[in-house]
């Protein structure tokens, strides 16, 4: 088992034990109180943490591709195969006494791997195996200080700003991982309730990444819209559909995705849930066709 693993697990066996300590339902009476509304975290979240609180999330995903959509948007099999595999812990604090204002810090690992037989399992990225190996990589990849706040007195509506700093940008790992250059990502995120048991969360990102040594300054934003249905209050199945465009210098056209997901939320109550999802790149022009195994936990601490 790898160190960082290691890390990761502990970290959470000792949150989930931190859990059950004395005054802890005080501090959950206190937290439901403010809590506005149910909230789905698929990819991201959008809760605001009341001062003194903190929220922790782990997320992790697989991702895989051996197709490729052309300029025709016609998919082309490719000869190889890439794998990776992201993990990204995210922790959000309350610093405002009205709710209204987070800070937060993201840290990133990614592990990634190249085949040469295109019809590999994605699982190999979890192991450096020799056989039809091209390249294989891991490394802690950037730091990102975010802050999310309410702007207006919709409490729904959430913006959230992180700029991420690489952290070994020019290195073989950090080319080949992607997380390698200056980024500012802008997340506007709302959130609709539709009668008592449904509710759509909407979700648009708008990322720059600053020209460097590495690429020149290009712009992707994507459109995620996701519908939950609550079965109870603690079963959220939902569905995703999105559209992603990327920009280049003086805004050349790069790229065009488009994705579908379903996921399944477990909230076994409001500081304390787990979510997985399954999305796939299913139309493009120019891009991979990904699919996306994605599992995260959300403990508030």
């Amino acid at each position: 088992m790898h160190q960082y693993t290691k890390l990761f697990i502990v970290s959470f066996l000792f949150i989930l034990c931190w859990r059950h300590a004395d005054g802890q339902s005080l501090r959950k009476e206190r937290y439901d109180s403010m809590l506005v509304g149910d909230r789905i975290t698929p990819a991201v979240s959008s809760v605001m943490m009341p001062k003194g609180y903190t929220e922790v999330i782990l997320s992790n995903s697989l991702l895989s591709s051996n197709t490729y959509f052309k300029e025709d948007r016609s998919s082309l099999k490719l000869d190889e195969r890439y794998s990776f595999f992201f993990n990204t812990l995210q922790i959000t604090h309350g610093l405002s006494s009205s709710g209204r204002f987070n800070i937060g810090l993201d840290l990133s690992y990614r592990t990634g791997r190249a085949d040469a037989d295109p019809d590999s399992s994605p699982l190999a990225v979890f192991g450096n195996e020799s056989d039809g190996l091209i390249q294989y990589e891991r490394a802690f990849t950037s730091i990102g200080i975010r802050t999310r706040y309410v702007p207006t007195q919709n409490r729904n509506f959430v913006i959230q700003h992180t700029f991420y700093i690489p952290i070994r940008p020019s290195s073989e790992e950090g080319m080949f991982l992607g997380d390698n250059r200056l980024a500012l990502n802008t997340q506007l995120l709302y959130t609709q309730l539709l009668g008592r048991k449904v509710f759509l969360f909407g979700q648009m990102d708008i990322l720059l990444r600053f020209e460097s040594d590495q690429g020149d300054t290009d712009y992707t934003v994507p459109i995620n819209i996701f519908a939950t249905y609550l079965i109870n209050k603690h079963l959220f199945p939902f569905v995703q559909v999105g559209v992603s465009n990327a920009w280049g210098k003086e805004f050349e056209f790069l790229r065009q995705s488009f994705t579908y997901g379903v996921g399944l939320q477990y909230q076994f109550n409001t500081m304390f849930n787990i979510n997985a999802f399954y999305n796939d790149v299913f139309a493009g022009r120019t891009t991979n066709r990904w699919t996306a195994y994605n599992l995260g936990i959300r403990v508030v601490l």
